[in-house]
């Protein structure tokens, strides 16, 4: 009866201890993989997140920034936050700031749209802690930090007209095609134009100024058709937003008024390459957007540690010093690119 009992309590023991150790190494497991999982979230969490909301995704121009600031954050070890419409939508471009305050992000940038829709969600980002500034498009009336610049908007709207006026010998009718009729950046650069003609070309006359929901090709190439119906010595068509040129472009191609009626715009190199070399362009004006991406994000990482910048800033991965004009608060890539046949080639944006 003794041993009887003896080697049950021996068995109980023995499971006892069995089941101690599995528990134990359970626990050790879970924990493990809870600590993995805490080490994962502290990783990520420990990394400036920037963020940038462009005016509309799936054109060239905005892709080049976006590729240009995924570089940045690979060179700076950063994560970068690229998120827009499809559509230029001042009503979506706030959803997703919004969106992008709830995430709680590090540093947040937009190219403006409509500064009336923007400004408040720039406050509200502002209160919650979140430093924004502009890229490409500016909200001068905002509380914005700063605003990063390709170039700045005077030196973009005069160089244009110069250019443009130079191509029908400083005299004729031309016509403007631009995007949202609410986009500061495009409005900004037709009163510079403008400004430029009044000053210099006298012979020169602006005739209209029309405007597509959403920068729509489609719409662009109705607003050019109609320019050139009703005035039929129109000698130049400006192109004010990228995703325009197309539409304007073939719009000459089918009145067959290509070299007669000249185009001009703010265009990449992908987006007016074939135009240029099909003869219906000479030229376009824009600066290297990947670098400004690129800048965007550096800007970011910069207002995020609460550095400040250098009156001229050296800064690897882009080809020249980056300048700070700290009355205005504008962080400046440099000057507009004069893009033509010569060097259309040269850049993969």
């Amino acid at each position: 009866m003794k041993n009887t009992m003896k080697k049950a309590v021996a068995i109980f023991m023995a499971a006892t201890m069995t089941m101690g150790m599995l528990a134990g190494c359970g626990s050790s497991s879970e924990k493990q993989k809870e600590n993995d999982g805490n080490k994962q979230e502290t990783e990520d969490n420990g990394k400036i997140k920037i963020a940038f909301v462009p005016q509309l995704i799936g054109i060239p121009y905005f892709t080049a920034m976006e590729k240009g600031g995924q570089q940045a954050a690979e060179d700076l070890g950063v994560e970068f936050l690229y998120t827009g419409a499809t559509q230029a939508s001042a009503t979506e471009q706030v959803k997703i700031m919004d969106s992008l305050i709830k995430q709680g992000v590090d540093a947040m940038s937009l190219s403006v749209l409509d500064s009336s829709s923007t400004n408040p969600y720039i406050e509200k980002a502002q209160e919650a802690g979140i430093p924004v500034y502009t890229s490409d498009s500016d909200a001068p009336d905002s509380t914005r930090e700063f605003y990063v610049a390709q170039a700045t908007d005077e030196a973009l709207g005069r160089t244009l007209m110069d250019r443009l006026a130079a191509q029908i010998d400083e005299k004729g009718q031309i016509g403007i095609v631009s995007g949202e009729s609410t986009a500061t950046n495009l409005n900004t650069w037709i009163s510079f134009m403008e400004k430029q003609q009044k000053e210099k070309y006298p012979n020169i006359e602006i005739v209209d100024i029309r405007y597509t929901q959403g920068g729509s090709s489609e719409q662009a190439l109705k607003q050019a058709q109609e320019l050139m119906t009703r005035y039929p010595d129109l000698k130049g068509l400006v192109a004010v937003a990228s995703s325009t040129i197309p539409g304007v472009a073939q719009a000459v191609q089918q009145e067959g008024k290509a070299g007669k009626v000249k185009v001009i715009g703010y265009g990449s190199p992908a987006t007016v390459k074939p135009f240029i070399e099909q003869g219906v362009m000479e030229e376009s004006i824009l600066w290297d957007a990947q670098e400004l991406g690129y800048l965007t994000v550096w800007a970011g990482k910069m207002v995020a540690e609460g550095k400040e910048f250098e009156e001229v800033n050296e800064i690897k991965g882009i080809s020249n010093p980056v300048t700070w004009d700290a009355e205005n608060k504008i962080l400046l890539l440099g000057d507009p690119l004069i893009i033509t046949k010569d060097n259309v080639n040269d850049f993969d944006f």
